[in-house]
């Protein structure tokens, strides 16, 4: 196995494909913030960050565009932050979630250098578990959704190329990662957006189950823990390793914003197919023990932090810009996934 932990003798260099999204721009700001010297990748023109970015459509991209890309930095992490979210039709889930991540596995086995790759997966992966309590990495995935189809043949491929011994790589299982800058396509930051607004009516709906939720920044905290880690299992479930009651974080998240106002209840959305179940909570026992991390920020902690950048207060928008095309139309490799 290539080694890119604290044994390996060169700089600390990494590239973060998926950069100007929710996950990669955090994952970015942790390993610069680490002291690593950090290249992002992205799709769009990017806000100015203080590590250096680097357009590519990824999806667009040839095999030797992407070695091209990666190779130019010298890196010995490389993070996948990029896919294809819910939204999209299955032949882009496909294309952003397998064959995209096939050629990066073939790219960063082809980098002359060690480095390791980390890959994010989704909870979703599990599929459907009754009878189970907590979801554990030793469980068989059968999920039904095209969605989490879809991310699962993507871990396949990853752990695949682990086992054959071509590739030093961790996919890290996410749950609902929430915090800086969540996306407004997603339940609670479009709720955040919309009080934001001060309305005299929130437009909420349906809300019920449970979901595994963690702070984005607990993610970029393990993303940098599997950087460091001397060995890597092929998969870790990273996420809050509970259950939370989405009524309760909806209520948690008007409080924050200190909203009076009248809850209009309103159909679903279009487009959402959770079909994988997501109630259970994450068994993330290995995270402790192979990476030595365990979520530090709280519910509250995720949610003032959704509150606090969807309405800043002075000054602080300029602190560290939001991803460029936050409201993106483009369902195909959003920059960063939220994984619920």
């Amino acid at each position: 196995m290539r080694a890119a932990g604290p044994g390996h003798s060169g700089p600390s260099t990494a590239v973060v494909l998926g950069a100007g999204g929710f996950i990669g721009r955090t994952v970015c700001a942790t390993l610069h913030a680490a002291g690593w010297s950090v290249t992002g990748v992205v799709r769009r023109p990017a806000d100015a960050t203080p590590w250096p970015t680097r357009r590519l459509d990824l999806v667009g991209a040839t095999g030797g565009d992407l070695l091209a890309t990666l190779a130019e930095p010298a890196p010995t992490l490389v993070v996948n932050a990029a896919g294809a979210l819910w939204a999209a039709t299955d032949d882009d889930l496909v294309v952003g979630n397998v064959t995209l991540l096939g050629r990066v596995v073939a790219a960063v086995a082809a980098l002359p250098g060690p480095a390791r790759l980390v890959h994010l997966g989704s909870a979703y992966e599990y599929g459907d578990q009754p009878g189970r309590r907590t979801l554990s990495e030793q469980l068989p995935a059968h999920p039904t959704s095209p969605y989490g189809r879809a991310k699962l043949a993507g871990t396949r491929l990853v752990t695949r190329a682990v086992a054959q011994g071509r590739l030093d790589a961790v996919v890290l299982r996410l749950s609902l990662a929430l915090g800086p800058y969540a996306p407004r396509h997603g339940l609670l930051g479009g709720l955040a957006h919309q009080l934001a607004g001060h309305p005299a009516q929130l437009r909420l709906p349906p809300v019920a189950g449970t979901r595994d939720i963690v702070d984005v920044r607990d993610v970029a905290d393990a993303v940098l823990r599997a950087a460091h880690a001397p060995t890597v299992p092929p998969v870790v479930n990273v996420g809050g390793g509970v259950g939370v009651r989405l009524t309760d974080a909806v209520d948690e998240l008007i409080r924050i914003a200190g909203s009076t106002a009248t809850v209009v209840r309103v159909p679903p959305p279009p487009g959402r197919r959770h079909g994988d179940g997501g109630d259970l909570p994450l068994d993330i026992g290995l995270a402790r023990r192979a990476l030595g991390w365990s979520p530090r920020r709280t519910l509250t902690d995720a949610l003032r932090a959704v509150w606090d950048t969807a309405a800043p207060p002075e000054g602080l928008a300029t602190r560290l810009p939001g991803p460029a095309g936050a409201t993106s139309t483009s369902n195909l490799v959003l920059d960063g996934e939220t994984h619920g």
